[in-house]
């Protein structure tokens, strides 16, 4: 995505939206973009509080920018390249005056090297700009990334090494975090426990569990039946037991391809929870409840794209998992 990122920027596209919670993280990604390009823009942060302030530099504000309207205008008349980034602009985007200011910004920046970029957690694109923007999805950290979180962590701790089976133990643990959250939950481990090991990998997954758990929409489960405490579907489960293998080291190293997916029906009762829960122990894989009929009760109104975008994004993150799919009726009209 970093890459993707850099090369719209390269080409010049005027308006790009990216949809992250992580702030700071993606501020430094734009800013290393910035640095690698020619001619080198500089880059300009927005927000409602401070109004427009260039990165990396003493909290001077542009004058008079606090206001969405103001701020664009003002990257407008910028002579210079420039990345402009404007964090949590979703709430004014549908005020008239906001969305023109925008399509004005849209139509002077051709051939100006100048990109502004909408930083929020929650994607809203008004249909006036549709035909202009382009969306990103601000990928959660990946291994490498959280291997750094973790030595910095391992620093100011008693224990400066691992091996580096124990490394990945917790690397793993923290897969589908933010940078900030897999940060705060290795810090609790280790005053937990005094230290950070192999052995408070299940810290780390307890707390991931429960952060994971707080929009409602993901669930992680644990389930202690085996698959022999499944009645009747002898086909499904000696499929299932085949297919198991597929997991293996050497299954991988031989290229034998994973099963991708399965769609149960049924009436009422008659195994199919129970046959996703059996499943994640029998493949030795986590399993990830999402509840589509959270996703579309209502109680979410203008927020169920993005929940399920969210939700998926970290079910992504975490692979290899199970996703269980849960009453997926509930998202079909009708249903």
């Amino acid at each position: 995505m970093k890459e993707e990122l850099s090369i719209l920027i390269q080409a010049q596209y005027p308006l790009i939206y990216l949809v992250t919670s992580e702030e700071e993280r993606s501020e430094q990604a734009i800013a290393n973009i910035a640095q690698t390009l020619k001619p080198q823009p500089r880059v300009f942060l927005w927000t409602v509080t401070n109004g427009v302030v260039e990165y990396g530099q003493p909290r001077t504000t542009q004058h008079n920018t606090v206001s969405p309207e103001a701020a664009i205008e003002w990257t407008i008349r910028q002579k210079e390249p420039g990345i402009y980034v404007f964090k949590d602009l979703h709430p004014f985007i549908d005020s008239p005056p906001v969305t023109r200011y925008l399509r004005d910004a849209i139509a002077s920046f051709k051939d100006t090297h100048k990109t502004i970029v909408l930083m929020s957690p929650v994607q809203h694109v008004p249909i006036e700009l549709e035909k202009e923007v382009v969306v990103l999805d601000f990928p959660l950290p990946d291994m490498k990334e959280l291997n750094r979180v973790l030595s910095r962590q391992l620093e100011d701790g008693k224990n400066k090494r691992l091996t580096t089976e124990s490394r990945e133990k917790l690397l793993k643990a923290a897969l589908g975090l933010t940078r900030d959250e897999a940060q705060k939950v290795y810090r609790k481990a280790q005053v937990t426990a005094s230290r950070l090991t192999e052995a408070e990998v299940e810290i780390v997954l307890s707390e991931k569990k429960q952060l994971i758990r707080r929009n409602g929409i993901l669930e992680y489960i644990e389930e202690d039946e085996t698959i022999d405490s499944v009645g009747g579907l002898e086909e499904l489960k000696r499929w299932l037991c085949q297919r198991s293998n597929a997991f293996t080291e050497r299954a991988r190293e031989y290229g034998l391809p994973q099963p991708k997916g399965m769609l149960i029906l049924g009436v009422p009762g008659c195994g199919k929870s129970l046959i996703a829960k059996t499943t994640s122990r029998l493949w030795g894989l986590h399993l990830l409840r999402l509840d589509m009929g959270r996703v579309y009760d209502g109680s979410m109104v203008g927020r169920s794209e993005a929940n399920l975008r969210n939700a998926l994004k970290t079910a992504e993150s975490i692979a290899p998992v199970i996703l269980f799919i849960d009453e997926l009726d509930k998202s079909f009209a009708g249903g």
